[in-house]
């Protein structure tokens, strides 16, 4: 016994296993790629230290050790604390915070029991340290493992440049940390070149009407509208739409050319689309564009803080907020609702022409985590439009806290809208997602991506709210929208038809792309070289 603790397996194992069960147990949310890295950090550091037989070497590798249990004790802390995992968000909300909030903070949160979890851990990684006998390697399993540790080594230097983020390859604080710093310089590079842009590129906006006007843009994340009651989903996923319908132009058939956040954004927020090829660095923004109009802008989201393309066009707006920095970047409990009293706080603000854009986390994986369980409706089978009639009990959960997340979406779009419904002034509402959602739809699969692309994953819902005075003040412009709410539309034209509704006059405008307007002329919408409406539709 006395040897397999004094072996240089076992400090590896409980040095980085420890702190991931603690994860495990207090957690709701953590990422995939966590074990796998710490089962690759046992197998190099449990290899090369047979190799290591030199002194200088062997307190390297104690080096590496001690790292490791200086980054776990915070896992432990984070994960007792807050029951969560460590991202960028978390750096981002402690970046925010001055020295004498923190020694306040961490003087609210120390308990017993973290303190009693951290001494247990010190001390067997100490006395494990201390006693770690190292040996050169002699039996046959003993060289393979010493090849395995080399191997390994290269498999994380290729693994980091090929994925370009640390947190993959190395475990807990430690690799968050290091992508927290190197995505912080990038991003701040992007803010500055975003501002420059908007002060430089010559480009003229401005507003048809000096009425009062108030704008909301709900960015969705993740939704298939086949999931949507009001797109015809058997189950009853979005009442407070479904009731609102008559004051709602429902487009049915808009798309989005890209299964990915990034990507699709990029092309609905900014002038650059699918065919135009311009960079995003160099292209205006729809915030931009309503900013150069006179607009007072927000930017209210439940995303990361530190994400191309939003974060540099967020920095643009008059105001700010990413509520993750009031949760110290935690990912559970984190629900979009927490964002409806900043929503009513800029609709109340006393500036004649608002536009304010909302980015929910709506039902990003996992989905059970996106809204509070006591608000959870879908347990059986019923209703459900799935691949096969034969669904795991997995499957079925699955598709249940999705259609979940669902409705609880259209629970903060309800809010949002009565909010507006109380103004007299121009009032309208833009809701769409950023891309759709595979939930076992039409194959063995759940989430999102460019390969294996289903229809799922593109199908997005694109609704349009407007009050009485908006559909008076700009009757022609309303006329349109109901004519044209069975038009197709790819999401890269949204820029355009954010103009339009909002009633700016741009010389970025194109009408033919603008569904809002008599112009309007459909496009071939071509997903990552396929043809939607020949090959996937």
């Amino acid at each position: 016994m006395s040897k397999v603790i004094q072996s240089h397996w076992w400090s590896a194992l409980f040095v980085l296993f420890f702190p991931l069960l603690i994860m495990y147990a207090y957690s709701d949310f953590i990422r995939s790629s966590e074990l796998n890295a710490r089962l690759g950090w046992v197998l190099l550091i449990g290899g090369v230290a047979y190799l290591f037989r030199h002194t200088v070497l062997q307190k390297l590798l104690l080096g590496v050790l001690f790292l490791f249990v200086l980054s776990g004790s915070l896992d432990i802390l984070y994960a007792v604390t807050f029951g969560g995992v460590f991202t960028s968000a978390s750096f981002e909300a402690m970046a925010l915070t001055d020295p004498s909030e923190s020694l306040e903070f961490l003087l609210a949160y120390v308990s017993i029991e973290n303190v009693l979890l951290l001494l247990f851990y010190w001390l067997v990684a100490y006395f494990s340290l201390k006693r770690i006998l190292f040996k050169a390697p002699e039996r046959r399993r003993e060289k393979v493992f010493a090849a395995l540790g080399i191997l390994m080594i290269l498999a994380s230097i290729q693994q980091i440049h090929q994925r370009g983020r640390t947190f993959d390859v190395i475990p807990g604080f430690t690799g968050v940390a290091i992508d927290y710093s190197s995505g912080h310089q990038s991003i701040d590079i992007d803010i500055q070149a975003r501002q420059a842009l908007y002060d430089s590129k010559p480009f003229t906006a401005e507003m048809k009407a000096s009425d009062p006007q108030t704008y909301v843009i709900v960015l969705g994340e993740s939704v298939n509208r086949n999931h949507l009651s009001l797109y015809g989903y058997t189950r009853e996923t979005s009442p407070h739409l479904d009731k609102l319908q008559s004051e709602l132009v429902v487009f049915k058939d808009v798309v989005s050319p890209f299964a990915q956040t990034r990507p699709s954004l990029s092309v609905a927020l900014t002038e650059v689309d699918t065919q135009n090829k311009m960079s995003v660095q160099q292209a205006i923004s729809l915030l931009g564009g309503a900013k150069k109009a006179g607009f007072k802008t927000w930017w209210i989201s439940n995303q990361q803080p530190l994400r191309r393309p939003t974060s540099a066009m967020a920095a643009l707006a008059d105001v700010g907020h990413f509520i993750s920095h009031d949760f110290y970047g935690v990912e559970v409990n984190r629900y979009d609702g927490y964002l409806l009293p900043s929503v009513q706080k800029a609709i109340e603000d006393d500036a004649p022409h608002k536009v304010i854009f909302v980015h929910l986390m709506g039902s990003h994986l996992q989905y059970r985590n996106r809204y509070p369980p006591e608000q959870a409706v879908f347990k059986g089978a019923e209703g459900v439009q799935a691949y096969t009639d034969n669904l795991s009990r997995s499957e079925l959960a699955y598709i249940n806290s999705y259609d979940d997340s669902v409705r609880y979406t259209d629970s903060v779009l309800g809010e949002i809208l009565s909010q507006l419904q109380t103004l007299d002034e121009v009032a309208a509402l833009s809701f769409f997602a950023d891309h759709g959602e595979e939930v076992f739809d039409s194959k063995d699969f759940k989430g999102h991506g460019p390969d294996g692309v289903t229809r799922h994953m593109v199908e997005i819902p694109f609704v349009f709210w407007r009050n009485n005075a908006y559909q008076t003040t700009f009757a022609e412009t309303d006329q349109q929208l109901q004519k044209n709410a069975e038009q197709p539309m790819m999401l890269d034209d949204y820029f355009h038809f954010g103009l339009c509704f909002m009633q700016i006059n741009s010389d970025l405008l194109q009408s033919q792309r603008a569904l809002c307007s008599d112009q309007y002329e459909p496009k071939p919408r071509m997903i990552y070289g396929k043809n939607y409406d020949k090959e996937l539709r």
